[in-house]
């Protein structure tokens, strides 16, 4: 609908471009406006925004700072970090950790000087600057922000209820509902194309004791520090998930059994060596599982689960896994 309305606009585009109508800033803008709510990923779509904006002018080195609350800072810039585009990020986010995303045009690399801001939108929740260099078609720019506010709020809007509807609210992990549909896409690209994969069921050894000795504040704390100590233990192409309660999963693409058992164990030690509060002590119970044909999606999650109990069962802080499906 807004892709629509964006492209009906040019008429009127045309009196704000004024002398820049000519030189095809027109279907520039349209573009953008295209670019950003047809993209389902944000991260690409502002990826294409500031290379759109850079090859256009290059002299400008656009950059663009993305600060969402409860999320790491991201940075869009043609910027060198180490030729001034580390100091402006530092600027314009007050510091805060970023992930500064280097947008690589081809030629020289741009020079910084007299650098002018541009708030695209500030909300409770989020602000999105755009910085150039002034004196590059500052005017341009000017009106290009008011036409891109809608469509960036539009795309960030998507991504907040994305967020709210496949992540856990207090780990920010992927929720079951995500869980349920990566398990199935992965089962059927195992399947279409003879691979494997496997998936580990993980719950905290005697959680509820933690709740009632410690309080549910530390219970939470307990729950978060493990999401982050399994995201940072995994791979890049695995994919972590909060199952319900305590418990999560961890589908691991492209593994067998033998490297999902290391991988298992290495996590096992890490959350047994962790500190947290005095008299507190963590460990965790682990079930894994490998596909193979022939097994569904639900023989997966049944097998993990059964191997999870074994180790339950077994005195827990280990792994358990059951090869046959009955």
């Amino acid at each position: 609908m807004l892709i629509r309305q964006f492209r009906n606009q040019e008429v009127r585009m045309d009196k704000i471009a004024g002398q820049y109508a000519r030189s095809g800033t027109l279907a520039l803008f349209t573009e953008s406006m295209v670019s950003l709510l047809s993209n389902e990923s944000s991260h690409n779509a502002f990826m294409d925004l500031v290379s759109l904006m850079g090859q256009t002018f290059p002299l400008a080195a656009p950059a663009l700072y993305i600060d969402n609350i409860g999320l790491q800072a991201r940075v869009y810039t043609m910027l060198e970090g180490t030729c001034g585009g580390d100091q402006e990020a530092r600027k314009i986010l007050g510091g805060k950790a970023c992930s500064y995303n280097k947008v690589v045009i081809g030629g020289h690399p741009p020079v910084v000087h007299n650098r002018i801001d541009f708030l695209i939108m500030s909300t409770t929740g989020i602000r999105v600057v755009l910085c150039i260099n002034s004196g590059i078609h500052d005017e341009l720019f000017r009106e290009w922000v008011k036409l891109l506010t809608p469509a960036v709020a539009k795309l960030l809007d998507h991504e907040t209820l994305m967020r709210m509807a496949y992540r856990d609210g207090l780990t920010s992990l992927l929720n079951y509902r995500a869980f349920e549909e990566m398990l199935k896409a992965e089962h059927d690209r195992a399947s279409r194309y003879n691979t494997t994969f496997s998936i580990m069921m993980i719950d905290i050894d005697h959680f509820k004791k933690i709740n009632d000795n410690f309080g549910h504040p530390i219970g939470d704390m307990v729950l978060k520090t493990l999401s982050e100590k399994l995201t940072e233990g995994v791979r890049k192409s695995d994919r972590v998930f909060r199952y319900g309660g305590e418990e999560f999963t961890v589908i691991l693409p492209h593994t067998g059994l033998a490297k999902a058992m290391n991988l298992a164990e290495r996590i096992r030690i890490t959350v047994e060596k962790m500190k947290f509060i005095a008299g507190l002590q963590v460990t965790i119970s682990i079930g894994i599982c490998q596909y193979y044909d022939g097994l569904t999606g639900a023989d997966l999650v049944k097998q993990a689960d059964r191997g999870l109990y074994l180790a339950k069962n077994k005195g827990r802080n280990q792994i358990g896994i059951i090869k046959d499906v009955s």
